[in-house]
Formats: C-alpha cells, structure tokens, sequence
C-alpha cells in the first residue's frame, strides 16, 4: 500500500502520442481494506496483495504488450510476460501478488513481488518495450480510502473513489465494468462441456449472442466450445493452444495467437481467413529483419526448394491451408485476425510437382486436425504418406508418420510431399478436434529412439514395433529423412529387407523375431567431429538389449542409460554400411554375428548398382533381363558399401542376383 501521504490531491492523465497504442487505466487500488479488500479472489484480504491496476484495451485490435512494463513515481513495479496479448475491448489486472481467482479476464501479478502504490498520491506510467510511455495517472488523496478508485464513466470518464458509483457501489470491480460491475469480455471456461450454447461454459452464465460481445478463449482448458448453430458476436479472441470449431456460420472477427518461445524459425499458417502481412503486421508482430529488405515471412518454393521472402513495403494475405517460415525479433506472441473458415466444402491447396514435390502447407482452421485421417486419405499426397514438421529446437525436420497419429496445432505448418502427378489436397471441415491431448497415441507400443549427438547439435531417428508391419515398406509408416534440405548431421535406417536406398527417420517393424531383425544404421557427420549415438527402448520384451555393431573396429556397444558409443570420425560419415543395431537377448561379440547381414541390392542412378552390406571376402554379382539372358556379371571384394558400372542397358525389368561366401540373394531391379 505504500506511506500514506495526505497532501494536495492531482488528478493527470497523459498520453505521450495518439499513434502509439491505446491503453487506458479504468481503475486502480492503491489502499485494500485490511479486512474487506479481497479483490485478487484468493479468499484473503492482504494490504499489499490486493493492491491492483486494470488496464483496457482502446485500440480496436488485438494488442501485443510483450515486455511492457508498470512503473511508478519509486520505479519499475511489473514486466508483461513475452506472449502478453490483450484481446479488442478487453481488459488485463496486475494485482500486487497473491493468486487472482475467478477474476474474469486475464490477470498477472507483479513480478518485483508487489505494486507498491503510495496510498496518498503517486504516478502509474505504463511504458511499451521500449520504454516509452503509452499511458500514465496521477493520483492524490483519494488513493487512500481503503477501496480502489475507478472512471464512472468506464474508459473515459473522471476517476472517484468506487463506492460513489451509482450502479455498482461496490468497493472494487477488477476485470468487470465499474459502472454495472458486467465483465468487458465473455470467458469461455468450458467447466461442463464443448457446447458453444450451454451458457455454464461462460465466466458470466450467459451465452454471447450478440454483435457487441467480445470473447475470450484461453489455454490450458479441459474442454474447448464447439458451435454447432449461427453465431453472431463483435470479437473471438484465441490465446495459443486453445480451439474453436464452428460447424455454421460465425458472425464477427476471430483473433488466433500463437506463442513463439523463441527467435528461431517456425512454421506458420493463418488460421482465418482474411489476415494481411505488411510493415504494419511486421511491425505489430516484432517479425525479424534479414539482408536487405528481407523480412521474416516466407513461402517456400517447391521447384528450388528455396524461399521466396517478404520484402519491405511488399503486402499479401495469408492464403488459408498455405505454410509459411517466419520469425520474431523477440520471444513473443505473434496473431493472425480475420474471419473463421466454415466452407462445408473444407479448404483446397493445390500440390506442386515440380522439384523435389515437397510443399509447405498448414492447418487453415481455429481447432486441431488429424494427420492421420489426410495422410491416409488424401491422394495427391506421396505414396510414403508421411509428413515433415520443423522442430526449431533443434533446428531440423523431424517426419510424422501414420502412426504417430500427429495432431495438427492451429496456426501450425507441415510439409507434403506431392505424388508424381500432383493434385489437389483437401482440409476436410470434418477433420477437426478441439485439441490435440493423447489422441490416438498408443501408450505401450514398443520403440527405440537412436539419438546422435556432434557436441553441438543433436539428431534422432525411431524404430515402432506395430503389429501387422512387415521388414520391407509399409505405407504410412516409414518416414524419410527430409532431403528438401542438407542434413550434414543425421542418423537414420534402411529397411530390414528390400532396402531401396532411403534414409528413413522412422522404420515400422512388426513386434516378434526382434533376433533376427539387424537394422542398418547410417549417420551423416563431418570428419574431426566427436560424435555419440545413443538409444533409448521403451516397452521392448523383457531381456531385449540394444547393440551398436560397428563394422570398421569389430566391436559391439551396449546401448542403455548408462552406456552408449563414442567415437571420433577420421573421415566423413556419409550413408549406411558401418553401423547395424541388433536387438537380442544374448552378448555380442564379432564371433557370433555372420559377416555379411542384411545385405541390400539397388539402383542407385541409372548408371549404378549398389551392393550394401556384404563387409568382407569375395562376392559376384549377375544381372538378367526378363528373358532370363544375362547382361552382367562382376566379382568384387566386400567393403560395407560397393557400386558397380552397368552397362548400356534398354529400360525394364532385371533381376540381380548375388552371391557372397555364405548366401545367395535374388532382387528385382527396374532401370529407366
């Protein structure tokens, strides 16, 4: 509550600039009453705690106040958290400490551990992140009465001491209209169910349904509002995780923002419909700057697999199901306003085949997806049927496969791969969810993780034990390394058997005969570097340990919590060939394991037949075309990996067949 200080009442409101943002104090308690005073609603009344200021929203638009701050006239009293987001015509309180309850609008309290206000005159400043002052009050000795002193015209009416209000004589109203004590905004808090209508989901028990209700949807809820009927309000405003499904038509400007916890890059997509990106935005948004005029808003080019950035003075719109990479200057919230998306019809993109056929899309609606239902039945999309999201943690792409039944965020992009032909990918309106939560997230599936670490960055590659899963491909269900991009650093599979020569990040293996399924391991490192691969198996059959057989030393390592394989690489690690992970129950030791396992044939271009796997000793490999005439015949001596010139030879079908000192192998290969 700060010394009491009874001199010559002041009442000043400045405001420094009409072009910055419009903040306005409606109210403020500098003196709680010692037994009355509970204005934070944690059920006690405290001199210090109860202290609060409440801030409205005049701008007409969704405000970012990330690192604003309170002071007064003794300094800074609170710092808004990165991600501060106050909805249109809402409010927020910062109250002195405590645990602010069932106050209806967002609430902090003050991170020096009180407000301090001095009870008989003091000066509250309200300055943005860069420290200028947006708004400030001062205050005399009416602070001093033991209630909060408020505007009785709300925003724009002279301050009283509260209890002088006609409607609403009570000593405080934080969160809620002085003048009637009727919150500013309606907060959904879902406390009984999804239905949009059941007014006991709403902070005030009465459903909005009117063109002047704002609403306010937070994170973090059990259950999120599904609209099922027509609404009308003026504003929905989305914190970051939250959802909103509207099955009909929705009236009003709907606001979605989403939290970016650091200044790495992410991948975005608008949520609504109608949203614009300009100086303004990426203003308003701390979106970073790059060489030139280049801002940190991207699309991506799938031709080049390159990125097509904003530059300054250039305006778009956000095109609904697209993907974009995109920034902040500083850890923040950044927000997408505009309409919700209710076309029946759901929200078309169309695929690119060109280059690599990898395109950049996202989740177009305010409520999660499921990745599962379009990856199984979208046919524009690869036959892998697998999808790419960016983990800026560690700034790589990390695949989704069907089985890791991925649900989609809102405001969160992915990336496709398109099928040969292209087409069209459809965001089906039914595939919504009102949040993302365990949903079909099996909990006792068996796994190992395969991490590699270089001492600066970290990669990792799965193993799913799935019933009904073969050793060969299984669509959906074995993922890629995402090659849109280099990967100096990577770990990654081949298949078990008729491995093609892809780097999968995911391989699906059936959950029985773990010993007799050696999975080739391949990593990308830079020579020099100090590299550790490590794994991690959870609910695997009892006795089941992991072994990193490297075949360039003869050795076997323990892979566990406590052990794991080091080495420092004399020349660069490119591909599959020295390394198999074994599963098994028994000890390993170069002895016991055969020296030509899980041998792979393919066409690795068109002018080269790989042999992977054959480590040592003689081997002969012949080709025959359909025919059954032989067009090859080559003997070489195994070393992990061996290539071997074809000849000029028409496009078909062929069969290689491989002998080595201890087995023969038959595959079919197609050249063309």
């Amino acid at each position: 509550s700060g010394t009491a200080d009874l001199g010559t009442s002041q009442h000043t409101v400045t405001i420094t600039d009409d072009e910055l943002p419009n903040l306005v104090i409606n109210e403020f308690q500098a003196d709680p009453h010692a037994s009355n005073g509970d204005a934070n609603g944690d059920g006690t009344s405290s001199t210090t705690d109860d202290e609060f200021i409440e801030i409205y929203n005049a701008s007409g638009g969704v405000l970012d106040i990330s690192n604003y701050t309170i002071n007064d006239n003794s300094g800074l009293r609170h710092t808004f958290a990165a991600g501060t987001v106050i909805p249109a015509g809402a409010v927020i309180v910062v109250f002195g400490g405590g645990t602010p309850t069932n106050i209806p609008c967002l609430t902090q309290v003050a991170t020096v551990g009180y407000l301090g206000l001095n009870n008989g005159g003091d000066t509250i400043f309200i300055k943005d992140d860069s420290s200028t002052t947006i708004t400030s009050y001062t205050y005399g000795a009416e602070g001093s009465d033991n209630q909060s002193v408020a505007r009785g015209t709300d925003l724009s009416g002279s301050f009283v001491k509260h209890s002088t209000i006609a409607g609403n004589s009570a000593l405080f109203s934080p969160g809620r209209r002085n003048a009637d004590n009727i919150p500013f905004s309606k907060s959904w808090t879902g406390s009984s169910d999804s239905d949009w209508t059941n007014s006991s989901n709403w902070d005030t028990n009465s459903t909005p349904s009117s063109a002047s209700d704002n609403v306010w949807i937070s994170s973090g809820l059990s259950n999120y509002p599904s609209a099922s009927g027509a609404v009308t309000v003026n504003s929905v405003t989305i914190n970051s995780g939250g959802s909103l499904i509207a099955q009909s038509t929705f009236s009003g400007s709907v606001t979605y923002t989403r939290d970016l916890a650091t200044t790495n890059w992410y991948l975005v997509s608008s949520p609504v419909v109608g949203e614009t990106y300009d100086d303004a935005y990426v203003t308003a948004n701390s979106i970073a700057s790059g060489t030139g005029n280049n801002r940190a808003i991207a699309l991506h080019i799938p031709s080049d697999d390159t990125w097509d950035y904003m530059q300054a003075g250039e305006s778009a719109t956000y095109s609904a199901g697209t993907g974009y990479a995109t920034k902040r200057s500083s850890a923040g919230a950044i927000s997408f306003t505009g309409t919700i998306n209710t076309d029946d019809a759901g929200i078309d993109v169309a695929l690119s085949n060109a280059g690599n056929r990898f395109n950049l899309l996202g989740n177009p609606y305010t409520s999660h997806i499921s990745s599962a239902t379009f990856l199984t039945n979208e046919g524009a999309i690869s036959e892998t049927s697998t999808l790419w999201v960016w983990d800026q943690s560690t700034s790589a792409y990390e695949v989704k496969t069907i089985a890791d039944a991925m649900i989609i965020a809102p405001a969160q992009g992915f990336f496709v791969k398109a099928n040969a032909a292209g087409g069209t990918f459809n965001f089906d309106e039914s595939n919504q969810a009102s949040s993302g939560g365990t949903f079909q997230r099996p909990g006792t599936r068996p796994e190992i993780h395969l991490t590699i670490h270089d001492q600066t960055d970290t990669r990792i590659a799965k193993i799913y034990y799935i019933e009904n899963m073969t050793t060969g491909f299984d669509v959906g269900y074995d993922g890629e390394l995402f090659n849109g991009v280099s990967n100096p650093l990577a770990i990654f599979t081949h298949l078990v058997s008729d491995g093609e020569g892809k780097n999968y990040q995911v391989q699906s293996l059936p959950p029985n005969n773990y010993e007799n399924m050696v999975i080739p391991v391949g990593v990308n490192a830079v020579s020099g570097t100090d590299i550790t691969i490590s794994a991690l198996g959870s609910n695997l059959p009892a006795g089941i340990s992991l072994f990193l057989e490297d075949k360039t030393d003869d050795s076997f390592t323990l892979l566990d919590e406590e052990s794991n394989y080091s080495t420092t690489l004399e020349s660069d690690a490119q591909g599959i060939g020295r390394y198999y992970l074994h599963t098994t129950s028994q000890s390993l030791h170069a002895a016991s394991v055969a020296s030509n396992n899980n041998i792979s044939v393919y066409k690795s271009s068109e002018k080269n037949l790989r042999i992977v796997g054959v480590q040592s000793g003689m081997a002969n490999i012949y080709l025959y075309n359909i025919i059954g005439k032989q067009v090859l015949e080559a003997s070489f001596m195994g070393s992990a990996v061996n290539d071997i010139e074809l000849p000029e030879l028409s496009q078909g079908v062929y069969i290689a067949k491989l002998e080595t000192t201890n087995k023969i192998i038959t595959k079919k290969i197609i050249l063309n």
